[in-house]
């Protein structure tokens, strides 16, 4: 039972209320926080904890960095009706959050953009420095070769490995990434390929929170070392999900849960991995059964790899979403 009393008293101070309204629209860190509303860091800490004991904010602390986002009480439900009606367009200092909020955005952008820019010739190089890529990719395959591959959607594509490993395998194969830089040197390695694997492979430009093909396109979307650097990962799953046919598969590799905090600063991580808790949550929430999941351990770091696969109208929802013959832990 929510306690109305608090939540009500935690939304009736202005700042608070900017709070709310600012981490509706993106998963804001304190710091980030501290810059849009031009205060001092303990005040906003203080409005933070407010709202954090009514209930209204969760937190996610990653290494030195705790972010924050609205919790199901701003996300569903009436208050969260009353919220989306709100019309605080015309309130100055909410103009200014907006155009702060911008701000933020577009400097997570331009980190994001300078790395890949300046790193772009390196990206393969760089790969192989947190754990062997000939493993990971070995187990990718041995995955995937489970069930035919069908149209293949390549979210993320970089250099076009993936194209390199699975173009051959596939009926048809979409390679897409943010970044000019990546398809450039993913169009060179496809003019190495044969004319008749070359010509199933479609790039193209675009972005993974609006992914740019159709509903129900493909029958298996892969996501290689790419969704650490979702601002919301769950929301990237979902729109990856969409794109899937009933039955189809969705594949992600990508880091187990860390704290080395260096991935963040110098190389543009937005997330430090992730925990299979998570995982398991977000193809649960979107219509994917866990089929499969597997631990390559190497160094500092566990690269992951999960398999989810699409539920049909026509089967219900499991109970457990871990298929034991396929929950396979490979220790290298």
């Amino acid at each position: 039972m929510i306690n109305l009393l608090n939540i009500m008293r935690a939304l009736a101070d202005p700042t608070r209320l900017r709070i709310v309204f600012l981490v509706r629209r993106l998963e804001l860190s304190v710091g980030e926080l501290v810059q849009i509303l031009d205060q001092s860091q303990p005040r906003v800490s203080r409005h933070i904890r407010i709202l954090d004991e009514a209930g209204l904010l969760e937190r996610r602390k990653e290494g030195s960095w705790v972010f924050l986002r609205p919790s199901g009480l701003l996300t569903d439900g009436s208050l969260a009706s009353l919220l989306a009606e709100a019309d605080v367009s015309q309130a100055k200092a909410f103009q200014r959050d907006l155009l702060r909020l911008d701000e933020v955005r577009n400097a997570r952008t331009a980190m994001a953009a300078h790395y890949f820019a300046a790193h772009a010739d390196e990206w393969d190089s760089l790969r192989s420095l947190h754990i062997a890529d000939s493993e990971v990719e070995a187990r990718l395959a041995q995955v995937l070769h489970s069930a035919p591959l069908g149209r293949v959607l390549d979210v993320g594509t970089g250099t076009g490995r993936i194209v390199e490993l699975f173009a051959a395998d596939a009926s048809r194969l979409v390679a897409i990434d943010s970044s000019p830089e990546m398809l450039r040197l993913a169009r060179a390695k496809i003019a190495n390929l044969s004319p008749e694997i070359a010509s199933k492979v479609d790039i193209k430009l675009g972005d993974f929170n609006m992914l740019p093909v159709g509903n129900g396109e493909f029958d298996t979307v892969i996501f290689h070392q790419v969704l650490h650097y979702a601002q919301h990962p769950e929301a990237v799953i979902a729109e990856a999900i969409r794109t899937l046919a009933p039955g189809g598969r969705l594949v992600i590799v990508d880091f187990a849960a860390h704290d080395l905090e260096e991935l963040r600063t110098v190389h543009a991580h937005a997330r430090l991995g992730f925990s299979d808790e998570f995982m398991k949550k977000a193809f649960t929430n979107h219509g994917l059964q866990m089929v499969h999941q597997t631990a390559l351990e190497a160094g500092a770091l566990v690269v992951k790899v999960w398999m989810g696969e699409k539920i049909s109208a026509q089967q219900p929802r499991p109970t457990n979403n871990i298929n034991p013959k396929n929950n396979l832990r490979i220790v290298a």
